[in-house]
């Protein structure tokens, strides 16, 4: 009978292995994750990959080989020609030993007490005997990719920090190439041979205490400084991709929003928001390889085909976390099983690749005039290019929670930005790229450009609604540039902001008498920048349409509305229609001034639409409140408002 997926854990809670929680753990890490409760018991660090395999040695009465013998072994080709990659494939197992005069093949399984599966390679390979030893999953698949498929890199994915250390406790012996020899010796037949290559109980805890003290550990703890700088170093790489400037950074920017809505780890969530800067890492051009490129165009496949393993390769050396390996590996599977490398499908499929493949293809059909639509799509025309695609490609689950935090964040946006372009001129490639990723994380469609010319003719064929320049540009400088702006009659009333290092009084006049709105000093917090930007937009306002920015009281509460409007400081007029009533609010400067609602105004009209449900909203920033009516803050009326919902529904 088949065991349990989890059975694993159970034993190792069950001998004091692990404890309650660890065990918690992992299975957590197993339902997110799928694959093997071996690898989530190793990577939410309940246990160690040698800890792992000595308990289970125990468990099975056999022996265990570690990740590094396989790594380095040495396999004759009439041993691998016992096994068809198939059944190697089939099974989880890799053979390690063939005693021909016999008729023994010694192989490492997952399972070494499967008998079904010894008598079906038995039969297969005209053989007496299968001897099975236990090793880490990972790793046997990893030795059938090297092995059969020549793939040599297929160790890369493996914890290597561990490898290390564990390799630096073995004695000389044990560190031999796996030949023919060596493993007669290091795995031999009997059970109770005291050759076998286990740790004393010291030794294992003082491992343990390295792993905590020197490991994952402070990866963990330096997670968000880490994610910050590879934002940078991203966004710099990514200056000159033109189109796809930025494109790594608002992927990361998705995926982390979903990764936070769908409730996974501190951990995960920023391994696979590392995965989605990292994902493009030496893909190259001509083909913008999506998972929705790659599905529908031949080319895009063949050439990911090629080069999906390359952000894995140039990886290699660094201490990267295995699910962000993982995630990039298999952002090209699908749902159907029709994907590569490994043919993985539904749940199979790690979370990360699945969020990565949403995130990527919404990415690029919404930032990227140069996608397949040859124009940047609106985020709804995004999701139902996707979601045409979703059954055979997409995990649709995944696809109905995107189109919810994808509608909100874009309604934010609006409510805040009013989705605006920014164009960002600066000469210094580090500055521009950090400006642009920092505005790019407040909501900001974000365009830029490196010389004074390059950004002036970027204006006249594509206007922005608002210019952030330096002074300090070539061929000439940013006052220069003004001074051409201002003879354009179809661009001079573009605001333009200064956001130089030049502090001196004669230049901060210069600018302002040019018609500068603002000359802000480097450097400055990117709070103040936007703060700045969102002012000068504001004043703009009456150019946005009515229904501009209006969306569903589904995908935005009213409370949620009322706390972005005021935290934004917005004026305008909030109208509100559920069910056939109707109502508005009024805001000035992010303050309410009154609303209205069936013949109430004030406070009492405002808690009957508080908690309306079904329904639609929108926002006229052309309109001015008269008179202030509420004197109450906010906040204050969202919490009345909600304590007397909370009392009238008891």
């Amino acid at each position: 009978m088949a065991r349990s997926k989890t059975a694993v854990a159970d034993t190792l809670l069950a001998d004091g292995t692990i404890t309650e929680i660890q065990h918690s753990g992992a299975i957590q890490h197993f339902s997110n994750y799928g694959g093997f409760i071996e690898e989530s018991l190793i990577e939410t660090g309940a246990v160690t990959e040698e800890v792992l395999l000595k308990a289970l040695a125990r468990h099975y009465k056999t022996r265990f080989v570690i990740t590094e013998k396989l790594k380095t072994a040495t396999i004759n080709t009439k041993v691998l020609d016992k096994l068809s990659v198939e059944l190697a494939q089939k099974h989880t197992v890799f053979p390690i030993l063939l005693d021909e005069a016999n008729r023994i093949l010694s192989i490492v399984a997952v399972d070494p007490l499967d008998l079904d599966m010894e008598q079906e390679i038995c039969r297969a390979a005209g053989l007496s005997t299968v001897r099975s030893f236990v090793s880490r999953p990972a790793a046997i698949k990893a030795a059938i990719a090297k092995f059969y498929k020549g793939d040599i890199h297929a160790f890369t994915l493996i914890d290597k920090e561990g490898i290390e250390a564990f390799q630096s406790m073995m004695d000389v012996y044990e560190r031999n190439l796996l030949d023919e020899g060596t493993m007669v010796a290091a795995v031999a037949s009997s059970g109770t041979s005291k050759r076998e290559h286990v740790l004393s109980a010291d030794e294992i805890d003082q491992r343990d205490k390295r792993v905590m003290d020197t490991g994952r550990f402070s990866v963990v703890a330096s997670k968000n400084l880490s994610l910050e700088i590879v934002r940078v170093l991203v966004s710099l790489l990514e200056s000159s991709r033109k189109d796809l400037s930025g494109h790594s950074v608002l992927t990361a920017n998705y995926t982390e929003t979903m990764c936070t809505r769908i409730g996974v780890s501190k951990w995960d969530e920023g391994a696979i928001t590392l995965a989605a800067l990292l994902h493009d890492l030496g893909k190259g051009d001509p083909y913008h390889l999506t998972a929705f490129n790659v599905a529908e165009w031949d080319g895009h496949r063949t050439t990911a085909l090629k080069r999906f393993e390359t952000p894995l390769r140039l990886l290699e050396s660094a201490n990267v976390p295995m699910e962000t390996m993982q995630a990039i590996r298999h952002m090209y599977e699908r749902i159907d099983g029709s994907g590569f490398p490994d043919g993985l499908n539904r749940a199979e499929i790690p979370l990360g690749s699945r969020i990565l493949a949403i995130t990527d293809t919404f990415s690029d059909l919404t930032s990227n005039s140069r996608n397949p639509f040859r124009r940047i799509l609106s985020p709804s025309e995004a999701i139902g290019v996707i979601k045409e695609s979703a059954k055979p490609v997409f995990d649709t689950n995944l696809l109905d929670l995107f189109d919810i935090v994808v509608a909100g964040d874009d309604i934010k946006r609006q409510l805040l930005t009013g989705a605006k372009s920014v164009l960002v001129v600066d000469s210094d490639a580090e500055q521009c790229a950090v400006l642009e990723m920092q505005l790019i994380t407040h909501g900001f469609n974000v365009c830029t450009a490196r010389t004074a010319e390059e950004a002036i003719k970027m204006l006249i064929n594509d206007p922005a609604d608002i210019v952030v320049s330096e002074v300090d540009l070539k061929p000439f400088d940013g006052f220069e540039m003004k001074k051409r702006l201002n003879e354009q009659s179809n661009i001079n009333t573009i605001p333009l902001i200064y956001f130089t290092s030049r502090s001196a009084s004669s230049d901060v006049k210069k600018g302002f008498d040019l018609g500068a709105q603002d000359y802000v000093l480097k450097p400055s917090a990117i709070e103040v920048l936007v703060t700045k930007i969102q002012m000068f937009l504001g004043r703009a306002r009456a150019s946005v349409t009515v229904d501009g920015v209006s969306g569903s009281l589904k995908e935005m509460s009213i409370p949620d509305l009322v706390q972005i409007l005021g935290h934004g400081r917005k004026t305008g007029r909030l109208k509100l229609d559920s069910g056939g009533h109707t109502g508005e609010v009024h805001f000035v400067d992010g303050d309410i001034y009154n609303a209205i609602f069936e013949g109430k105004s004030g406070e009492e009209a405002f808690f009957s639409m508080i908690m309306f449900k079904e329904g639609r909203f929108s926002l006229d920033p052309s309109f001015t409140a008269s008179e202030r009516v509420i004197n109450m803050t906010p906040e204050m009326l969202l919490l009345e408002g909600l304590r007397r919902f909370d009392e009238d529904n008891r």
